[in-house]
């Protein structure tokens, strides 16, 4: 299995447009430039951790075919506010080119949010 980060970012974003132009996310082509093997099974996790007390993130994996229209893939992962760090996984079984993801809230002190992609 490979492992990428698809965003690890403290703010939380409006729109994939704006996460990547902000840096607070990446796409990824598990291809690699190389021919498509457009992963059947996707594996998601996200990590939320902050400085001190309870944190909390929704993120929403991103799919693409073209690496610029968007599309959401499947339902958000929604991490209940907890003590730091706290944890949320997805799970997806559908072949797509291109990969991100969107913290689209993100709360506690000095909290940060780390997703990853398994395939």
């Amino acid at each position: 299995m490979t492992t990428y980060v698809l965003s690890k970012t403290s703010a939380a974003a409006a729109t994939v447009a704006a996460a990547l132009a902000a840096g607070q996310a990446q796409i990824v082509n598990p291809s690699a430039g190389q021919a498509p093997i457009n992963p059947q099974t996707q594996t998601f996790h996200a990590v939320v951790s902050g400085t001190s007390g309870n944190v909390s993130a929704t993120v929403q994996p991103y799919v693409s075919n073209d690496g610029v229209n968007w599309t959401a893939y499947g339902s958000p992962i929604t991490i209940a506010s907890g003590a730091t760090p706290q944890q949320g996984i997805a799970n997806g079984a559908a072949p797509w080119q291109f990969y991100t993801a969107l913290v689209s809230a993100l709360t506690g002190t000095g909290a940060q949010c780390t997703v990853t992609m398994g395939v």
